[in-house]
């Protein structure tokens, strides 16, 4: 016995059954030991052709070597009853995607959860189109996921399943996760399984908002018209890349323009000037609280050890409870408090990152060094910009805002500063 059948094998509660397009998922403890089964609905197992559509579907899966396809062997009955009634699975301990993000909502908000399910699926979507397959539903009560880990899997593919007639049938109640023309009875093609999987991005993303870049391109994908999606998996899977490459090449760009022209700036305002001018000291402006709403205490709502990991997931967490029960006002609170987070720990890394830059070592060593040192401190803001957004669950728009503001104030301070202590030229 492994460790997992072990693990199994102490819970000795009967584990209910899942529905499924096809029929229930539930598992059944035979001789110590939990085998995972699919009990196929009576109104398909009375079909004439569902045994050769399970058998058919069988075969073709034992050859997929991927590990985020199960496999399975169908259970033929004896005697009188020759058909296929439910197929045993192979072993492992599974649940529904839905019966997880029922059960644990802030799994979303795990570092790379949404990207390893999205791009686990979409390869596995690709390797069973180009062997003439497709999944046609990816309803969260049709992908598995291994508890262990939280990996996808897949089992039993909708294409088979075609030539019943019934579609309509096997997909009521999940329509929403399957494309029109599949719905309608008519062939499907490898844009029924981009708009399945384009409406599972929609469903991950349904509490926290999709990011801005991936709105095109699930747009797309979700055209009733299959000639207007993207022609196949792979292809959408690539237009995704490609908008976030894009959004990130824009955003860093954006970051740099801002950055170079405060570093230039203070570069030839710093440098050696003949002109006797006068120079006012600016105002300090230091970063308070009071760039939130007052009234909200973070040690009595998070609890005083609160982070910006701790707000994303809360937020995340609260987001996932019945929309119905949902307190706008919470909501803002928790925002709140992850951009005020986000200014403490983004100020903090940015007064780091320019002190490296704007010394008396670095301002000495000529144009050359100084733009060197300017164009790594650059890449190093924006890099934490991104990376402490996101932990505050902050959208990209609004950490690049903040984050200007405090590259500025920090920039001028030191510009003030630096002006102060060598005085390149300059007069009090």
């Amino acid at each position: 016995m492994n460790f997992e059948e072990l693990i199994e094998s102490r819970d000795k509660r009967q584990t209910n059954k899942v529905r499924m397009p096809l029929g229930f998922f539930y598992k059944r403890l035979i001789d110590e030991k939990y085998s995972n089964f699919v009990e196929f609905h009576d109104e398909l197992t009375d079909n004439i052709l569902f045994s050769d559509c399970v058998k058919k579907d069988s075969e073709q899966t034992a050859t997929i070597g991927d590990k985020h396809q199960l496999r399975f062997l169908p259970n033929v009955g004896e005697g009188e009853q020759q058909g296929v009634f439910a197929v045993a699975v192979e072993p492992g301990n599974y649940l529904t995607l839905e019966q997880l993000l029922n059960d644990n909502p802030a799994v979303v908000a795990r570092k790379d959860f949404i990207d390893n399910t999205i791009g686990d699926l979409a390869r596995l979507l690709v390797t069973l189109n180009e062997r003439g397959i497709r999944q046609l539903c990816l309803a969260p009560s049709n992908v598995l996921v291994r508890k262990n880990d939280n990996g996808v899997r897949l089992l039993l593919h909708g294409s088979f399943y075609e030539r019943l007639g019934l579609n309509a049938e096997i997909y009521e109640g999940l329509e929403q996760y399957v494309a029109p023309e599949v719905l309608r009875g008519e062939p499907s093609t490898d844009g029924s399984d981009v708009y399945a999987l384009a409406r599972l991005i929609e469903y991950l993303y349904a509490s926290s908002g999709m990011p801005f870049e991936l709105k095109q391109p699930v747009g797309k994908a979700l055209s009733d018209d299959p000639a207007r999606r993207y022609p196949s998996v792979d292809a959408f899977l690539k237009a995704i890349s490609q908008r976030k490459a894009t959004f990130r090449s824009a955003l860093m760009g954006a970051a740099a323009i801002i950055v170079a022209l405060i570093l230039a700036g203070l570069f030839f305002g710093l440098t050696p000037n003949t002109e006797q001018v006068e120079f006012v000291k600016p105002v300090e402006e230091p970063i308070s609280d009071d760039l939130i709403d007052e009234g909200f205490n973070p040690a009595t709502e998070l609890g005083a050890a609160a982070d910006s990991a701790t707000i994303a997931n809360a937020i995340k967490d609260y987001q996932m409870k019945d929309s119905d029960k949902i307190d706008e006002r919470k909501i803002r609170e928790f925002e709140a408090k992850g951009e005020q987070i986000f200014r403490k720990q983004y100020a903090k890394e940015a007064e780091r990152i320019l002190s490296g830059v704007y010394n008396a070592d670095k301002m000495g060593g000529g144009q050359k060094s100084f733009e060197a040192a300017s164009d790594k401190a650059m890449q190093q803001l924006v890099e934490k910009q991104i990376e402490l957004g996101e932990h505050s669950s902050l959208s990209k728009e609004k950490s690049q805002r903040i984050a200007s503001e405090i590259i500025e104030h920090i920039t001028e301070r030191k510009k003030a500063e630096m002006g102060e202590k060598q005085k390149y030229g300059v007069q009090k």
